[in-house]
Formats: structure tokens, sequence, C-alpha cells
């Protein structure tokens, strides 16, 4: 016997080890890849990306506004100066003589800042792919005004005229992130996506765990087989994971977080159907029969029986898979499910790591703080 059972063992262990060796090969496991120069490199450059989320950046601008100059000035022009661009101008001359030095002005300028002024060239034969001449600097007041003077080089008088530019570049301090708003956008998004999955799938597995729980209907032909009905249907429908049900919705309603509750709906009303169900089938059933033998009828024995009993475990289960669904919603927005996932799948798939690890924060701090706040939830109705 002894022999026999060490025997077994032994199959048993051999069998296993060709079970694995199996699966390993399956599934192409290469451990060095893991190790290469290349791919060890670009996943540290991702994991550094993600630990270094966008949610300050600093706040910098450009005001940009030129104007043409011809050179010389045609015969009979007029050289006095003139306004150019909408919101911040400069007062220049339309035109000048070959070495004149041009007062020039501007004003809507970002007060106190630094100007670069310079001479944009269009493609000509001496430049065929056109370029800008670096001519001086100014800076602003704080009133936004600046005065300079600049001089006809001969590269502009060779071009019968050139554009004049001032260009006003500054970097102020700190302010919050386009991507940060975006998240915080899409994080609320995605907790009222849950909710509202999780009311619908209240409303309708409420009363379907009634139907599967045998000591509720299960009392004639009839209602086992309506019982056997609807937990085959309960384990049909949770066996598709809500990726694959998502992924249908958003090919019939469009992509969008209308699809992703109605995903989630889905998904939700066969798990808490099968939860509360078996709720009811752990109940007292005392005051089920105490009711049953005055002659109540069934829906007086759920009311006043029934309910009462299952009440606060539901409470508990629904503010459960609330928590469960803002999880769920995040990997659900990766097939067009809305939310904070649909978010992130664009940056991951822009390779924008920083604006994807924004997300990434985001989301462990909000299910961190649902884990938590549901916690605090469930034991405060116990």
């Amino acid at each position: 016997m002894r022999r026999r059972r060490l025997l077994v063992r032994i199959g048993g262990g051999i069998l296993a080890l060709l079970i694995y060796a199996a699966s390993w090969r399956a599934v192409g496991i290469d451990l060095g890849r893991l190790f290469e120069p290349q791919a060890a490199r670009r996943a540290r450059e991702i994991l550094t990306a993600f630990l270094m989320p966008e949610f300050l950046i600093p706040e910098r601008g450009t005001q940009r506004v030129e104007g043409f100059v011809r050179v010389p000035c045609p015969e009979g022009a007029s050289a006095a100066p003139a306004a150019v661009g909408e919101g911040p101008r400069l007062w220049l001359p339309p035109c000048a003589a070959p070495g004149a030095r041009l007062a020039i002005q501007g004003e809507g300028f970002r007060p106190n800042s630094e100007l670069v002024l310079r001479w944009v060239f269009a493609p000509s034969p001496q430049l065929p792919l056109g370029g800008e001449l670096l001519i001086g600097r100014a800076r602003t007041g704080p009133d936004g005004r600046f005065a300079a003077e600049v001089e006809i080089r001969p590269l502009v008088v060779q071009e019968g005229g050139s554009r004049l530019q001032a260009e006003a570049r500054w970097e102020g301090g700190w302010r919050i992130s386009p991507a940060l708003t975006r998240t915080l956008e899409g994080m609320l998004q995605t907790i009222f996506l849950a909710l509202m999955a999780t009311s619908f799938a209240t409303l309708l597995a409420a009363p379907l765990s009634f139907l599967a729980a045998r000591n509720i209907i299960a009392r004639s032909p009839i209602g086992t087989a309506v019982y056997y009905g609807v937990r085959t249907a309960f384990n049909v429908v949770r066996s598709i994971e809500p990726l694959v049900v998502a992924a249908i919705f958003a090919t019939w309603v469009g992509f969008g977080p209308f699809a992703g509750v109605l995903a989630l709906t889905v998904a939700t009303v066969v798990n808490l159907g099968k939860l509360f169900s078996e709720v009811i089938e752990t109940i007292d059933p005392g005051p089920v029969e105490a009711l049953t033998a005055t002659g109540a009828h069934p829906l007086q024995v759920i009311r006043y029986a029934v309910i009462p009993q299952i009440t606060l475990p539901f409470l508990a289960f629904l503010i459960y898979h609330w928590d469960i669904n803002i999880r769920i919603s995040t990997v659900v927005g990766f097939v067009g499910g809305g939310g904070i996932g649909y978010q992130l799948k664009l940056w991951i798939d822009q390779t924008d790591y920083h604006k994807a690890g924004t997300a990434v924060w985001a989301i462990v701090a909000v299910v961190s703080a649902m884990d938590y706040l549901s916690a605090r939830l469930r034991e405060s109705i116990r």
C-alpha cells in the first residue's frame, strides 16, 4: 500500500512537471527578454515617466506680431508709422530707405517681458528656404509698451523688404496641467458611470434574486424550472468578460460613457443577482414559516419576513459593488466605454507616459479612497 502511494505521488509529480513544461512552452515564456539592454532601457523610461506624473507645468506664453517693411520706399509713398496687429500691436513705417534706422514702438504685450526683434525672410533666389535674422532685443514696461530702433540691413534691401517680427516669450509660475484637468474630469465621469451602472443593476438584480433563491421560488415544478433557468442565465452572462460586453455596446450605441454604463450594468446585474439570492437563501426560515402558517400571501411573506432580514446585507453588497465597478470601469474604458480608462488608453497609444502616469496615480488615489469609504459604510450599516 505504501509503495503504491509512493508510485502515485511520483506519477502525479511527473504529470505536474509535464503540464508545467507544456504550459511554459505554450505561452512562450522567455525570461531573457526581460534583461535585454534595449528592452530594459525602454521599460525604465516608461516606468520613470509613470513615476513622474504631469500634475503641474510651468506657465509659458508667446506673443508674436509682424509687419512688412518695403525697401526702398516707392516714389511718393509715406513713411509715417502705422499700427500692425490686433491685441499686441507694432507701430512701424510701411517702408524705409536702405541703411536707415527705424524707430518702432509696441503696445499690448505682456508687462515686463523680454522681446526678440528679427527680420523674417520669405524664400527667394538668395535664400531658397527663407530664414530669420536677429536684430535686437527689448523689454516691455509695466504697461506692456516698448520702444526700440532697428537698422535696415543689406539683406533686407536685396529682398526688396521683409517682415519685421517682435516676439515676447515668458515663463511664469506653476499652474495645473491640462493633463491633470482632463484626468479629474475623466475620473469624475468614471465615478458617476459606476454609480449609474450600480443603480440600474440593483433595480434589476433585486427582483431577479428572488427568482434565483431556492427557498423562495423552488416550491413547485414551475418554480423549480424558473429557479434553474434564472441561475443558468446568471452563470452564462457572468462567464462573459465585461470588456467583451463593453465592446459590443460601444459598437451598438457608440463610444462613450453610455456604452460603459450599459456594459457595467449587465455585468453587475448577474453578480449582484447571485450574491443577493445567496443572502436570501441564508435567512432565518422561522418568520417565513410563521407567516405562511397564518395563511399570509407570498408577497406578504416576502414583505414582512424576508425583506427585513436582507436589507442590510443588500446595502453592504451594493456599496461594495460600486467600489468594484469604479475599478472595472477603468478597464472598460480601454474598449470605448468612456471615463478615465479611455483617456488613459489614448495617452498610452500616443506614448505620452507622463500624462498616462497622471491618470494612473489618480486612479490609485480614487480607488484607495473608495475602498476606505466603502469599508466604513459597510461597517456603519451592520
